[in-house]
């Protein structure tokens, strides 16, 4: 199926190759970005792509500001950016973002435009050119088998569980809603997988002077996300770390950074956090503070880490009595969130 989109439509999807090929060409140099004043206003650009990624609610609109080949450059200057800051969190988060904004845009596409408008009862051929294009042969409402189980391996809702699906000749069966779900998870992962980009140091450096207000205002995203610090709320891998602590084991290499970056996230500052140290039998100030300092960014290096999802946890042996909670969730930070939202809500009840 042929796919001839305008412009516009590419700026809507801009990690497609044809968005790419659109803009050929601008980033063979980045040396443009601090000679004029176009590459000041494209910085402004990607820096306000990546607010819009760390703000909680977030809106869409088919219009765009520029043109569309500011918009598919800012996208892809975003990118580079967040690689210079190597921040994991903050890398999932404009992944994530790009992918609910094509969301947005595969769903409502057919209602704006009138080459993607179908009768009743017939398939989105925008879904199908975007599913083509990125790898994922959608026929109808199957999706073949493979494709499928790579593609729910990340998402936890039981009616993705295979055994809870129509399965015949190699395909799996399914919903109108969940063929745009699929492929927004699909989006998510492509872009996860690229990043970070290798950028040169020397551009991360001229880049970096406009760094600190896009830091300042993360920093504080994350506080008002996670607000004060409750342990009552905390997960039980994260309790069993502090458990273990308190009663003077030493931590393994994998515990240690778990915890710390866990603590790290929800607010806890460094002193605080090497305070929880204090009764490791091996306990050393300065050393702990190091480690410290140098997982919350705040080391020689600048790399602010973030807290292993639930997966890595369970690889390193870290996953200790799961409850119901951890069912729903495939992270440890958003077991805390929904364990402090639920307290709010019995409170109020109360």
């Amino acid at each position: 199926m042929d796919f001839t989109p305008s412009a516009k439509e590419l700026s809507h999807f801009p990690f497609l190759k044809k968005a790419q090929d659109h803009v050929k060409g601008r980033f063979s140099s980045l040396d443009f970005l601090f000679t004029d004043t176009k590459g000041e206003a494209l910085i402004d650009r990607a820096l306000g792509r990546i607010q819009d990624a760390i703000t909680p609610k977030k809106t869409f609109t088919p219009e765009i500001t520029g043109t569309a080949g500011d918009e598919i450059a800012g996208y892809a200057l975003a990118r580079i950016i967040v690689s210079c800051l190597h921040d994991k969190t903050l890398i999932d988060r404009l992944t994530r973002y790009e992918a609910e904004r094509a969301y947005y845009f595969l769903v409502n596409e057919e209602e704006w435009n009138q080459n993607y408008k179908q009768g009743e009862g017939e398939y989105s051929r925008l879904c199908i050119i975007l599913a083509q294009e990125l790898g994922i042969q959608i026929t109808k409402d199957r999706i073949p088998l493979v494709d499928y189980v790579e593609l729910v391996a990340p998402l936890h809702q039981d009616r993705y569980h295979l055994v809870n699906r129509r399965l015949e000749h190699g395909f799996v069966d399914i919903k109108k809603d969940e063929r745009y779900e699929l492929l927004r998870e699909r989006i998510r992962v492509l872009l996860r997988r690229d990043l970070p980009h290798k950028v040169p140091a020397t551009v991360c450096e001229k880049l970096s002077p406009r760094f600190a207000l896009l830091k300042k205002a993360y920093q504080e995203q994350m506080l008002q996300q996670f607000g004060t610090i409750e342990e009552s709320s905390f997960p039980p891998c994260m309790q069993s770390l502090i458990t273990a602590l308190t009663a003077g084991v030493n931590l393994t290499h994998a515990g240690r950074f778990s915890l710390t970056t866990f603590l790290h996230t929800i607010g806890m500052d460094a002193n605080a956090i090497g305070e929880l140290y204090a009764r490791s039998p091996d306990f050393d100030l300065d050393k702990t503070m190091y480690q410290v300092e140098h997982i919350t960014g705040r080391g020689g290096s600048g790399t602010e880490y973030t807290a292993p999802a639930c997966a890595a946890m369970r690889t390193t042996g870290l996953c200790i009595h799961p409850d119901a909670l951890c069912e729903k969730v495939n992270h440890p930070l958003s077991y805390y969130k929904a364990k402090k939202r639920d307290l709010k809500k019995s409170i109020k009840k109360e």
